[in-house]
């Protein structure tokens, strides 16, 4: 798009704002509402890959729904001339990357306030059912009046199939990447809530917690390394802050929040005095138990030993013992051997304690296991109906998420076209599944009937969406159930999903 050009006779380009891994952003205004817009353009070289636009329809439809004043809004959507768009708030000002640059150090009141809008807007995504992915500081603008806004609701996964095959724009969301996203597994509200934590780090510190020289080592990184401690940087930043970000970006999901709302609540309190003698969060699965031994009975155990070992020298050194007790000897040497080769209580005491210890690791590893999500393969649901993808869903321990119809001109009408995880994808059990059912084509040449059986024609043109009415009149001429006539004329297009189809039928 150039300047001066406009999208759709309403909207005029007057310079662009930014490109991303997916769109370009221009900003234009709205000649029919007079007030400046957002538009984000699919970018030319990705306007052919027919599933990424498929996606960054259904997303963006999604995220007309979020309304709140710490989310950029969706005014319109639209297709001209094969280039898909949206019209979104135009908001002024600069993103938090930006922000982090130019404002570095940042008061901690002014961090709080910040990161508690930001939490807000994405708690309300969250009650909605739609997770962002790509939480990032480039997806937030900061207004001239400082007030935070997220934006790119859902965009990311429309990315997600190339993000690691576009370097620059992967190292720019890697960075704030989930563990479990980067083992491959489907994003959840922990996700977003990992990704929180990085960015309340850099908000903190003016750095991203891992760098590397590849997306790849920086992935590892996030999996494998324990996150850096922002009171490293800043000695003033309180224990209670930093457990916040030490909670939201914990390795385990299960150690995190349970949802935003809680981060948001344990946020808002930690300025507060009562709060800063706080000690440091610690990952429950991290935590080891290790047992005390008591060094008193150890001392004394180790005591009695000693004297036991004196005892059998002793009797050798015995000058006066007869040849009667010579002979006893041994039997009494041998006998006491055997006595000394028995375990000391104290020893039998620490060797419980120890197996009992690691029967309690064990206990835990297995507890942990049991309670750890299972992963599931979502199951092909192509040309199914929605009560047939429901029950073989629920049979798999998955939930049904949106369903959305679209037009298709391969799938029969009212039938699975597609999911979200696709089939054959592995994700965690109890995940909601996304489905999207034809509503048969857009636009369908009517072909001429007549002389055709009514029984299979029938059921043909009703998978297209077609509502099939029969009229029966006796005659010789034609042999039965076959079709004299047709309403709607040969050669007509018409929207199937709205038109019905008459037949007069021999009978």
């Amino acid at each position: 798009m150039t300047p001066n050009q406009t999208l759709n006779g309403r909207y005029k380009i007057i310079r662009p704002l930014g490109e991303g891994g997916m769109a370009n952003v221009y900003l234009a205004h709205d000649l029919i509402l007079d007030r400046d817009v957002a538009v984000k353009l699919v970018r030319f070289d990705m306007q052919d890959d027919v599933s990424a636009i498929k996606r960054f329809q259904r997303e963006a439809l999604s995220t007309t729904e979020l309304v709140h004043p710490n989310i950029v809004g969706v005014y319109d959507i639209g297709e001209e001339h094969g280039m898909n768009y949206l019209i979104m708030e135009y908001v002024e000002g600069q993103n938090l990357k930006q922000y982090i640059r130019d404002q570095f150090p940042i008061p901690l009141g002014q961090v709080v306030s910040l990161m508690s809008q930001i939490l807000n807007g994405v708690q309300t995504a969250h009650y909605h059912g739609i997770i962002h992915r790509d939480l990032k500081p480039q997806n937030i603008l900061i207004d001239k009046h400082g007030k935070a806004k997220i934006t790119d609701f859902g965009i990311a996964i429309a990315n997600q199939q190339s993000s690691f095959t576009r370097t620059n724009t992967v190292i720019g969301s890697v960075q704030y990447l989930s563990p479990e996203q980067v083992r491959g597994h489907i994003a959840t509200q922990q996700s977003d809530i990992y990704s929180l934590g990085i960015i309340l780090f850099e908000m903190l510190t003016g750095k991203v917690p891992f760098e590397g020289e590849s997306a790849v080592s920086i992935a590892v990184k996030h999996y494998q390394d324990q996150l850096p401690l922002v009171k490293d940087f800043n000695t003033k930043i309180p224990q209670s802050l930093e457990n916040v970000v030490l909670k939201a970006t914990a390795k385990n999901p299960i150690d995190r929040y349970k949802n935003v709302a809680e981060m948001a609540a344990d946020l808002k309190t930690v300025l507060q005095p009562e709060r800063a003698n706080e000690s440091k969060f610690v990952e429950d699965s991290l935590v080891e138990h290790t047992i005390v031994l008591n060094q008193d009975e150890l001392k004394q155990g180790l005591a009695k030993d000693e004297v036991e070992k004196t005892r059998p020298i002793k009797l050798k050194m015995n000058n006066k013992i007869n040849f009667a007790k010579k002979e006893k000897a041994p039997d009494a040497e041998e006998s006491h051997m055997h006595r000394f080769k028995r375990r000391h209580p104290l020893r039998r005491r620490a060797l419980f304690m120890a197996m009992a210890a690691v029967a309690f690791i064990l206990g835990i590893l297995i507890a942990f296991k049991l309670s750890s999500p299972q992963m599931v393969q979502v199951p092909n649901l192509e040309d199914l109906t929605q009560k047939q993808a429901m029950t073989k869903l629920s049979k798999v321990n998955l939930g049904v998420g949106k369903i959305t119809k679209e037009a298709d001109d391969k799938t029969s009408y009212n039938k699975v076209v597609e999911t979200l995880p696709q089939s054959g994808k592995y994700v965690q059990e109890g995940i909601k599944v996304n489905i999207v059912i034809s509503k048969g084509p857009n636009s369908f040449d009517v072909d001429n009937y007549v002389g055709s059986d009514y029984s299979s024609t029938k059921k043909q043109l009703e998978a297209k969406g077609f509502t099939i009415k029969k009229r029966k009149i006796v005659t010789n001429r034609f042999d039965n159930n076959r079709i004299i006539s047709q309403d709607v004329v040969s050669g007509q297009v018409v929207v199937p999903r709205v038109t019905t189809i008459t037949f007069t039928v021999a009978n």
